[in-house]
């Protein structure tokens, strides 16, 4: 069975009217007895009280509220601000914001707990992956990380992607699109179904007008966006409903909400033992891939850990390397006394490291790993033979594809100097939930 989560990016905080459309949306929903989750821009919360829309607030707290960013689109962007070297200083500096957007949905809405993450655009920076599952959020969604709808785990967070846009067929006069698009839906753990709350009242983008690569308005001084005709905007909402009620008869779905999903996918205890170490070695022989339970940092931390004397291993937050993994790129011969030695320098706290000294020989992670498995599987001498450092991402196109610059809404003085790779380097932090 598909669960079916419906989504709503509730981000214009630059049209007053746009309000209307998120009290229509909830309203319908709330009236055919589903939960929507509202993904809210920390700004525009702050927006909705400024204007008096006790409305809105009131119809929203019916259903699940989620984090759309502190500010959407208005630069910096997080993308923007986040591509820098230092790691530390990028991801501090998106807990500062993003604190302070989850801090307006709690003033506005009075809630305790976000259990999804929605990143503006395509602002899919790895330093926000990370730092949401910091915050304690543990469902990412509209990810580039998962591919085919049944999600993928990636920087200590859940993904799930978005699966399309009712923007795409709820306009349509047509009675059999939402029938064609749901048969499309059918077959994946999970499909979220979403849109944009404004996009069903304005033709126009509120953030093109006045944030497409620059601040182009001062904050308050907004040019508001074009109207759809009045018929128009009321067969959205017609097929929305229809939409929700095809989904309600139909026994191939499950309308479901991201707290039902972190609770399906997310808070389970990982510990590994060293008996599995043979299941390790096993699972590396066929290629450097993560699995199930585990993702390769788990395999690295936890193999560092039992060459200390330690029995067994709980994964926790991992970080996959900041720099290119630098791997052999000749033969080389390992003692296992070298091995061991080397893996009490490695910190289970510190981002994976690009190269690791081994007796005289700086060797690639992947190499370690492998060294070190073998090692803990009784093997003499360890025989490395140069390979890849980072697993293959074929079956993740948007990651292994990646590159922001000049994309969607970003400054033209955005490099992407680190994001795009690093996105790549995270491929360490992975593993499937099935």
């Amino acid at each position: 069975m598909t669960k079916i989560v419906f989504a709503f990016d509730t981000e214009d905080f630059t049209n007053k009217k746009a309000a209307d459309a998120i009290l229509e949306e909830a309203e319908i929903l709330r009236s055919e007895g589903v939960r929507g989750c509202f993904a809210v821009v920390g700004l525009l919360a702050n927006q909705l009280r400024e204007w008096e829309r006790t409305d809105v607030i009131e119809a929203l707290k019916h259903h699940e509220i989620d984090l759309h960013s502190l500010a959407h689109t208005m630069h910096p962007m997080i993308n923007e601000y986040t591509d820098v070297e230092d790691f530390s200083e990028a991801k501090a500096e998106f807990l500062r914001q993003e604190r302070y957007a989850l801090k307006c949905l709690k003033d506005t809405f009075g809630i305790k707990k976000v259990f999804a993450a929605v990143p503006p655009g395509n602002q899919d920076s790895y330093v926000a992956m990370h730092g949401y599952a910091e915050m304690g959020i543990p469902v990412y969604s509209d990810s580039i990380c998962d591919p085919d709808g049944n999600g993928l785990y990636y920087c200590n967070g859940f993904h799930t992607a978005y699966a399309i846009a009712m923007e795409d067929f709820l306009f349509s006069r047509n009675p059999f699109r939402i029938k064609s698009v749901l048969n499309k839906m059918a077959g994946r753990d999970i499909a979220v179904i979403y849109t944009h709350p404004h996009r069903a009242m304005y033709s126009q983008s509120w953030d093109i007008l006045n944030y497409d690569k620059k601040n182009l308005r001062e904050f308050g001084d907004w040019i508001e966006s074009k109207r759809w005709s009045t018929s128009k905007t009321a067969r959205f909402y017609k097929n929305f409903r229809k939409l929700i009620q095809t989904v309600k008869k139909d026994k191939r779905f499950l309308i479901s909400t991201f707290e039902e999903i972190a609770e399906d996918y997310c808070n389970k205890q990982r510990v590994m033992t060293v008996e599995e170490i043979p299941y390790l070695y096993k699972t590396l022989s066929d290629g450097l891939q993560p699995t199930k339970k585990y993702s390769l940092c788990d395999m690295f931390f936890a193999c560092a850990e039992f060459m200390q004397g330690k029995r067994t291993y709980t994964c926790g937050p991992v970080y996959g390397p900041m720099y290119k993994p630098q791997g052999i790129v000749y033969p080389v011969t390992l003692t296992p006394k070298e091995v061991f030695e080397s893996a009490r320098a490695v910190d289970p706290s510190a981002p994976i490291p690009s190269r690791i000294q081994v007796g005289k020989y700086l060797i690639g992670p992947a190499d370690w790993l492998y060294a070190a498995v073998n090692v803990l599987c009784g093997s003499g001498t360890v025989e490395l033979q140069p390979r890849d450092q980072l697993p293959d991402l074929s079956d993740l196109p948007k990651i292994k594809n990646c590159s922001f610059k000049g994309t969607w809404r970003h400054s033209d003085a955005f490099k992407d100097a680190y994001l795009s790779d690093r996105l790549r380097y995270q491929s360490w932090t992975m593993r499937y939930p099935r």
